[in-house]
Formats: C-alpha cells, structure tokens, sequence
C-alpha cells in the first residue's frame, strides 16, 4: 500500500510539474519573453510597398527623393545598405550609388548635428545601446575618427500596417527616450570606442539579435516599452569625424527565411529603405494610405537645407 501510494504520489507531482512548466512556458511566449522565432512564416503585409503595390494616390508620395537624391542639400540620402544584406525586395537603392562597406544594411541620411529625427510610424522602445565616444580608432594604424557619435535605439512597429517591422537607429548624439543620457559617467561618452556601452533591451545586428542589459544601463534612464507616435522626436542626429549624419536599418516580415540570419527570427529580412518604402512628409492630421512612411525629419528644414 504504502509503494503504490508513493508512486501515485510521484506521477500525480510529474503531472503537475510538467503543466505548470507549459504554462509557464505558454505565459513566455505571450510576453515575447522568448528568443525562439516564430514557428510559422507571417505575409509581407498588403500594404503599399515595393513587393506588393503602390499606393492608390501618388502626389505626395516620395515628393522630396529628388532633393534628397541631390548632392548639393544639407539633409540627403547617403551611402545605402549593402545589397548583398538585403534579402527582401529590391537590393538597388538608386541615386547616391555611393559603395557601401561589405554588411553594412542600412541608410544613411545626411543631415546637421541634432537635426530631430521623426517616428516614420508607430514604434514601441525595445532597445539601446550607447557605444558614443570622443575617438574611434581601432588599431594604432588606423586613422583617428573625432567624434564619434553611435548611440542606437531600436523600435518594433506598434502599426497595423507593419506588424513585426522592426527599425534601428544609430549615429544618434542624444535622445529623450533616454532621460539621463549624458548626466552621468555611465551613460556618457566614453573616451575611446569600444564597441561596447551602457545596454538593455533588444538589438538587432545584420546576421542576430540580442536581448540583454550590460554596463549599468538603468543609469541611462531608458523609457523601454514607450510607444512613440508618427512625427514623434525618436532622437537627434549625431556625427561621426566630419560626417553628420544618422543611419537607418528596417527589417520587414516575409513568408520565406532570411538566409543570413543564424539567431533570431528568421522571417524577419533586411530591406532597402529607399527603395522598398513609399514615403511621405509629416504633418499634424496628413492622411498616409496604409504602408506609407513618414520622412524621418521635417521637411520644411529642406527648404533652408540648401
């Protein structure tokens, strides 16, 4: 009597472990506390965009590309992503054709130190990284890069219109979203780059990305889970030597796996921005169709951008 009782004990104590360890792993998943990628492949969204149609009116529609394109305006278009990290859509960003280094999945876009850069659309904070310095200069060969502005924020899309985009920010000198960044020694500029800095959140580099909190990060005041509006001040644009300038990396969901990515999401793919999106100026109370972006500044600067 007494062995079957111990051993209806000990099946019925597996039973309610092994439950509880579903639930639990069930509540993870909810809160997206896991780093396991989706089990099944999620549809570019039927929006207006390069790889599915263009938007049903026009007009307003890329109206400031050809300035930006120009090379003679304070705020343009710079050196685009590599095409070989673009895995979704067009891989040819057009005019400037400038050679971009080998991984390099982002746009460039020129503009004055402190410029406010705009929320293209509905963002959530997931993450950052605070890697700014006075200097950067890898090995005593290398040439000395003063200053070196690289403090990046990380966004998933909380619009409808772009379920799961994700949009890294970097080259950024300051942001509110930080609310003592540059108070202190820990969240400040360090003196020679090291790639490293105060760090919490998600990241996302070009072949994975990282969930995690290094280097006092709380001494940075962040605002993680913040939901900043289109045309919201995500930070402002930061320089690097004589290049005033910030970059722009979005990944977009796709219903085929991202080759390169070897940790993380694979249905989340690297796009050309300029070429992938349509894009708009922001306005309080403009109406965007569905997939449009906002530029990310205010376009009445280009009027005094010349």
């Amino acid at each position: 009597m007494t062995l079957t009782v111990k051993l209806v004990d000990a099946v019925t104590t597996k039973t309610l472990l092994l439950a509880v360890i579903s639930i639990a792993s069930f509540a993870v998943l909810a809160c997206g506390g896991s780093d396991d990628p989706p089990s099944t492949p999620i549809p570019t969204p039927d929006v207006a965009s390069a790889v599915t149609r263009p938007p049903s009116v026009v007009s307003a529609v890329n109206s400031k590309h050809e300035i930006l394109r120009s090379s003679d305006t304070k705020i343009r278009f710079g050196t685009q992503a590599d095409p070989a990290t673009v895995t979704l859509g067009p891989s040819d960003g057009g005019i400037p054709d400038y050679p971009a280094y080998d991984g390099k999945n982002s746009l460039n876009i020129k503009m004055p130190p402190m410029t406010p850069i705009l929320a293209p659309l509905d963002l959530t904070f997931v993450g950052f990284k605070n890697r700014s310095a006075t200097y950067r200069m890898d090995t005593p060969e290398s040439a000395r890069q003063e200053p070196f502005d690289d403090l990046e924020l990380c966004f998933e899309s909380a619009s409808v219109d772009w379920p799961g985009m994700v949009l890294c920010v970097y080259h950024l000198r300051t942001t509110p979203l930080l609310q003592t960044h540059l108070l202190n020694d820990d969240c400040g500029i360090q003196e020679r780059w090291d790639g490293g800095g105060a760090e919490a959140g998600r990241v996302y580099y070009l072949n994975n990305s990282t969930d995690q909190s290094r280097r006092n990060p709380d001494s940075c005041g962040p605002l993680l889970g913040s939901i900043v509006k289109m045309g919201d001040v995500l930070g402002y644009s930061g320089q690097v030597e004589d290049n005033a300038h910030s970059g722009f990396r979005f990944k977009v969901r796709s219903e085929t796996k991202n080759p390169l990515t070897n940790q993380g999401d694979p249905y989340l793919h690297w796009v050309q921005p300029t070429a992938f999106f349509y894009w708009q100026c922001f306005e309080p109370g403009a109406e965007f169709q569905p997939g449009v972006l906002a530029y990310p500044f205010d376009c009445n600067l280009l009027d005094d951008a010349g």
